[in-house]
């Protein structure tokens, strides 16, 4: 509670985490280009059936990258945070876990609603999920797709979502605002492709659970990681199961 009363000031934010949303974009941008370039430098033109794969790998490789700048960036303060996270997570497993089975039943009742919508309006599956379940096409390459999927990619998304939007930026543009901010703009990302506007519901009830996590926690950054790693872990499981079995 002293946090919440707490006047904050721009020399409050850590402005150097906000470094980390250029730097995977970047690193995202070169290295997909390095990848393309490097096989026409050697003669191999068989491009446009790999672009998947060269996607999620360098997409990996970049978030990987970003979640050891941001490391390098609390390098002092980093193990207690790291033990902080894992203390709330071992304390508070089980309000996690009903939290988490929460957002499922709301989810999977919000898609089961859908079903009665206008035709031209229904979808099976979102278009962010369709994008997903091309990386299941070749089982060797499951593994990268898991490390994206359920490891790099929640983490990146919570530190840039949660941490430094609530967190951090939070401190001078209040925390209420900027969770609200937070809400909408992780949904947004997740329905650039969307061929009907309904598939936004589902990323924003996500969405609203892992701020209120995030805020419940007391702004602990493990918790959203610990709640957004297992869900894409479930969903993963579900899609590979679907897929091969």
């Amino acid at each position: 509670m002293e946090n919440e009363k707490k006047k904050y000031t721009f020399k409050d934010i850590a402005w150097r985490d906000l470094l980390i949303i250029p730097i995977i974009g970047v690193l995202s941008f070169a290295l997909t280009i390095a990848a393309y370039i490097g096989p026409i430098l050697f003669n191999y033109y068989e491009i446009d059936s790999n672009l998947i794969f060269v996607s999620t790998i360098t997409q990996a490789l970049a978030y990987t990258i970003g979640i050891g700048a941001f490391y390098l960036f609390h390098l002092k303060v980093m193990p207690s945070r790291l033990r902080a996270g894992f203390a709330y997570i071992k304390k508070y497993w089980l309000r996690l876990s009903i939290t988490y089975i929460i957002a499922l039943i709301l989810i999977y009742t919000y898609e089961y609603m859908t079903q009665f919508l206008p035709k031209h309006l229904q979808y099976s599956e979102t278009a962010n999920e369709l994008e997903l379940n091309k990386m299941f096409e070749v089982p060797a390459f499951l593994p990268v797709a898991f490390l994206l999927i359920v490891i790099v990619g929640p983490i990146v998304e919570e530190i840039v979502f949660r941490h430094i939007l609530i967190g951090e930026l939070g401190k001078k543009f209040n925390f209420i605002a900027m969770s609200i901010v937070s809400v909408f703009l992780f949904a947004f990302i997740h329905v650039t492709d969307a061929k009907s506007p309904f598939e936004f519901g589902p990323y924003l009830i996500l969405s609203i659970i892992l701020v209120f996590t995030y805020l419940k926690s007391g702004r602990n950054l493990g918790s959203t990681i610990a709640l957004h790693i297992a869900n894409n872990f479930v969903s993963f499981v579900i899609s590979v199961i679907s897929i091969y079995a």
